[in-house]
Formats: C-alpha cells, sequence, structure tokens
C-alpha cells in the first residue's frame, strides 16, 4: 500500500479475510509493506482479501485525505 501524501496510518486500514475484520497487521509506511499474521493454516480452498483504507487527515500538501479499496482471491490446495 502506498499513500504518496503521507497521510495514511495503520488505524485507516481495514484488512478483511473471507469477511472478517483483522486487527493482526502491521503496516510499514515507508515500505508500503502491509502484513497479516494468520495464527493458524487456512483450510484448503478459496478465499477472499480486502483492504479498504481511509486518510481523513490533511497530506503534506494539505489535500484533504481519500479512500480505496482493493479486493482478490487466492486458493490453498492440499499437498
Amino acid at each position: 500500500m502506498r499513500d504518496y501524501g503521507g497521510a495514511l496510518s495503520r488505524e485507516g486500514i481495514r484488512p478483511y479475510v473471507d469477511g472478517a475484520e483483522k486487527s493482526r497487521v502491521r503496516y510499514d509506511p515507508a515500505s508500503g509493506n502491509l502484513t497479516y499474521y494468520v495464527g493458524r493454516a487456512l483450510l484448503p480452498g478459496t478465499h477472499e482479501v480486502r483492504i479498504e483504507a481511509e486518510s481523513e487527515a490533511p497530506d503534506k500538501r494539505g489535500r484533504t485525505g481519500g479512500s480505496a479499496s482493493k479486493r482478490w482471491t487466492f486458493t490453498v490446495v492440499r499437498r
């Protein structure tokens, strides 16, 4: 995730896995990396990830914040 204005913080990021909001997420604004620790293996099958991000604070240029979202799926297979 990149916020070129610099106003996005972890508090403005809402990650969901299979429709459930997740809280054990780390966000590094310098690299744009968002990391989620599952805790236990996901069951085989298709899973959905959705990220919603919102910044209400003004950026470095004084512009008001904005919002964005991204959704994708992935499949876990049994070996």
